[in-house]
């Protein structure tokens, strides 16, 4: 295995695993919560067809991220980051028979989902290109999860924020 022959202590490797994991436990949630629109009734994500196309690509989400897991305890950087990717790839899938009813707006609003819907599937296809000619594996890895890393600074900027000034 690749990841036993190169037992790479350095930061980024040892910031690699638990992104990847945490990643893949937010890719288990969002197929699942894809899988519940249809039964819950709450409004679709795309009528008819389309809702249960998107129900079934995030049950396979789901699946490709509890592979992670597995993956990860068999400490396999290059399956685990080909598994996450993979996962990724699904879920923006996912979201396409929405974006095909409902189009994409780029001058709307909430300007960080089109930005979210073009990036996150380049990432997920550059890490997996990079794992699987098996070549900067950590790289890959930290590419991968990078809009889960993201997040995460998100949300901390926004907790010091609100500690500093209150709401």
């Amino acid at each position: 295995m690749a990841s036993e022959e190169h037992q790479n202590k350095s930061l980024a490797a040892k910031a690699a695993w638990p992104l990847l994991v945490l990643t893949a436990a937010l890719q288990v949630y969002m197929g699942l919560s894809s899988v519940a629109y249809v039964f819950m009734g709450v409004a679709n994500p795309a009528s008819g067809l389309g809702g249960w196309t998107t129900a079934t690509i995030g049950g396979l989400q789901s699946i490709a991220a509890v592979a992670v897991f597995v993956l990860a305890a068999r400490r396999d950087l290059r399956g685990t980051t080909l598994a996450v990717a993979g996962s990724i790839v699904l879920g923006w899938l996912s979201t396409l028979p929405s974006v095909v009813e409902q189009g994409l707006d780029f001058h709307g609003d909430d300007r960080v989902t089109p930005v979210y819907f073009v990036v996150s599937p380049l990432l997920a296809i550059v890490a997996a290109t990079l794992a699987w000619r098996n070549v900067y594996l950590i790289a890959a890895a930290l590419t991968v999860s990078a809009m889960t890393f993201l997040g995460i600074l998100i949300v901390i900027a926004f907790a010091i924020i609100i500690a500093m000034y209150g709401f």
